[in-house]
């Protein structure tokens, strides 16, 4: 997660008066310059939302001592689909970010017990991004579904499932590895209410007192984070034309079965295949 800064909700019945103080809606200055904030909703319900620019975190919380209390984020989204038309991929998917992962998928017709495919024939270890398109039958590609396993995970170990119904309108598809979502070692993660301020680690929180309701604050917060979301995809993967759309699956957690048949099969060049980057000379004073 970027160091940006935060927004917290929380809700949690019957909550005892001395976390009352940390209830509410924050946020913090960019620590990179940019004009962008982050934004927290710390709730009473003990549940918590993070909003920093395109991405998202979500989870719950619980209290340590009087004035403090720690996060526990929930499993984000590993995989997300984005849909357009006009760019010319028509009828075709394009896979970012899953070559070093250990991910599947099942393409319609979305028969249950059809089992999935290996998106890549093996991990390519490249030390770069890998987009690759692939030609599709258009008519077959309604219902799409990609599991991803987290290491360390074993052949019967139980994959993120997720099933994207695609509108017939459009024709391109883009597939993209969530990275921020996957695990990074354990993190402590606290607020804190020290000498008049709210602080997350060494960043001070800025608590607004006047922030509208909840349900109108997360839709306002979700709203953007949609817009932002899906500016960021078009300046990654250069989408200039046509809507763009992110589509919200459906979630499981599930063995899956696995057949032989990897979707994409590549050969990435060892590093010292890439010429040396040399620099001009500088210039003599």
């Amino acid at each position: 997660m970027k160091s940006y800064i935060v927004f917290i909700i929380f809700l949690f019945p019957g909550i005892p008066p001395a976390y009352a103080q940390l209830i509410g809606y924050y946020t913090a200055e960019s620590v990179d310059g940019s004009k962008e904030k982050a934004h927290f909703i710390l709730e009473e319900r003990g549940l918590f939302y993070i909003f920093i620019e395109n991405h998202f975190v979500s989870g719950k919380w619980k209290p340590v001592n009087k004035n403090k209390i720690s996060l526990e984020p929930g499993q984000a989204d590993l995989v997300e689909l984005y849909v357009s038309t006009g760019n010319n991929h028509g009828g075709q998917i394009c896979f970012g970010g899953f070559a070093e992962k250990e991910a599947f998928v099942r393409m319609s017709p979305g028969d249950p017990g059809t089992s999935f495919r290996q998106v890549y024939r093996e991990k390519p270890k490249c030390n770069y991004s890998i987009y690759e398109y692939i030609r599709v039958n258009r008519k077959e590609c309604n219902d799409i579904t990609v599991a991803i396993k987290l290491p360390p995970s074993g052949k019967d170990t139980a994959a993120y499932v997720y099933n994207f119904q695609i509108p017939e309108k459009y024709d391109e598809i883009y597939l993209q590895v969530n990275n921020n979502a996957f695990p990074r070692g354990q993190r402590n993660i606290s607020i804190e209410y020290k000498d008049g301020h709210y602080l997350l680690g060494n960043i001070e929180l800025q608590k607004q007192p006047n922030a509208p309701a909840l349900p109108q604050l997360l839709e306002t917060r979700y709203d953007q984070l949609n817009k932002d979301r899906i500016k960021a995809i078009r300046k990654e993967l250069y989408i200039k034309n046509g809507p763009v759309e992110k589509i919200t699956p459906q979630k499981s957690r599930q063995s899956i079965t696995v057949g032989d048949h990897p979707v994409i099969s590549v050969d990435c060049p060892p590093e010292n295949a890439f010429p040396p980057v040399t620099l001009p000379p500088g210039r003599k004073q």
